[in-house]
């Protein structure tokens, strides 16, 4: 008999605007987060039927903290308990009601040790989750996490048996992915793209936006996006330095100017990519040239 949607959870989700039953075993939960724009919100994700975890408890404000309580709770009485909080990683917009709700519902916080690391003396981490580890369960079998770098390096993400995966920041429904090299690497998180693809699944959740429905076609688009860029960054450099102030001017002139600040943290992790690559060299802290190629 197929898994059904619980009645009483699916009454308290039409209070929240936004909320919806993404399957059976998994709701999403868009409240307000201070998050980088278009986006004004964070998804929260209670995942599992069986066994269950919230993934990213998010949002600072306390009104909707509370709705976030409720849930919980509602989840746990009607549906499957809830062993753990479990963050995607360590970015603002994934934590800010980590404590507050560790306390109020009396569960520990699980996350991958390299975001413990980063969250040292702010979030309080009980378990450090690791590649390939079970976190949740439902009919269909469990959910298992896979850790995937790139945009932060405790990055997870987590795979359902029924071929759902809860994306964190890998993807988004709204807005873009920002890989920022002061915790992020541009060949990870190309590699931990690659990864996702050779996944069987049937939609990815994203921390930000809408649930996608066609996980290759939009794998495939950011990857590609990507790839096109950084042949971009690398197509406009010379075999003279030229400052990044200049160079994002040339390599984003598809966005608006507003964007760039944004841009120069994604154009900066593309260069050092390629210079990892041995395509490029940094003459200055921020000028870059290109490198003769054999």
């Amino acid at each position: 008999m197929p898994q059904r949607r619980n009645p009483i959870v699916a009454a308290a989700l039409a209070e929240l605007t936004g909320a919806e039953y993404v399957s059976p075993a998994v709701l999403r939960v868009p409240l307000p987060t201070p998050t980088l724009p278009p986006a004004t919100h964070t998804n929260h994700y209670i995942v599992g039927s069986k066994t269950a975890v919230l993934v990213d408890p998010a949002t600072p404000h306390r009104r909707s903290q509370q709705r976030l309580t409720d849930l919980a709770r509602l989840w746990s009485a009607e549906v499957a308990p809830i062993k753990a909080l479990l963050l995607t990683h360590h970015h603002a917009d994934h934590i800010g009601a980590a404590t507050v709700l560790a306390q109020r519902l009396q569960l520990p916080i699980w996350a991958h040790i390299e975001t413990a690391k980063l969250l040292t003396g702010r979030v309080v981490i009980s378990r450090h989750i690791e590649d390939g580890d079970v976190v949740a369960s439902d009919p269909g079998g469990h959910w298992t996490a896979l850790h995937t770098p790139g945009h932060a390096p405790g990055h997870l993400v987590l795979c359902g048996a029924g071929g759902g995966v809860i994306a964190g920041d890998m993807v988004a429904g709204e807005g873009t992915i920002v890989v920022d090299p002061k915790d992020g690497d541009m060949g990870q998180y190309l590699a931990s793209l690659a990864r996702l693809q050779t996944l069987d699944s049937k939609w990815l959740a994203p921390a930000h936006g809408a649930v996608l429905r066609d996980p290759a076609q939009i794998l495939s688009h950011y990857i590609s996006h990507r790839r096109g860029r950084e042949a971009k960054v690398f197509g406009i450099l010379s075999d003279a330095p030229q400052p990044e102030n200049l160079l994002v001017t040339k390599a984003y002139d598809d966005v608006p100017r507003r964007i760039w600040p944004l841009a120069l943290r994604s154009m900066r992790a593309h260069l050092l990519y390629l210079e990892q690559q041995g395509r490029v060299r940094r003459v200055r802290p921020h000028s870059w040239c290109r490198l003769p190629q054999a």
